[in-house]
Order: C-alpha cells, then sequence, then structure tokens
C-alpha cells in the first residue's frame, strides 16, 4: 500500500510499512496484513516478539525460566 509521504514510496523502493516481529526458531511475520516478502532488510522497524505489547505465546517458556 502507498502511504502518502513516503519517500520510499515515491523513489520505488520496494519495502514495507509493516514492523517485522521475529520469533522464536527465527520465524517471523509482519503485522502489515498484506506483505509477502518478510526480508529484514524490507522493514524499517524489526522487532523480537518478546518485546511486543502483551507478549508472545513462543516466548512465555523462556519467561517461565527466568522467573524460576
Amino acid at each position: 500500500m502507498r502511504a502518502p509521504d513516503c519517500s520510499s514510496c515515491e523513489s520505488a523502493v520496494d519495502h514495507c510499512h509493516g514492523t517485522l516481529i521475529v520469533h522464536a526458531g527465527r520465524l517471523t511475520e509482519c503485522t502489515e496484513g498484506d506483505c509477502v516478502d518478510l526480508d529484514y532488510v524490507r522493514h524499517t522497524f524489526v522487532v523480537d516478539c518478546a518485546d511486543v505489547a502483551g507478549g508472545c505465546a513462543c516466548a512465555e517458556p523462556d519467561t517461565a525460566r527466568r522467573l524460576a
């Protein structure tokens, strides 16, 4: 989706406006529903799933080990 005032869109640079979330095992997903290329370089924001508000199910076992 083209965003207004996005220099990458204006320049036709391949990119995504979503945030790439990296899960355990290096599996990735994007917050942008129509993103089909989950390459790190296409995303301005890349976060670990444990840092997502509300947490992530795949990060829970690690959290439990830290609390024990």
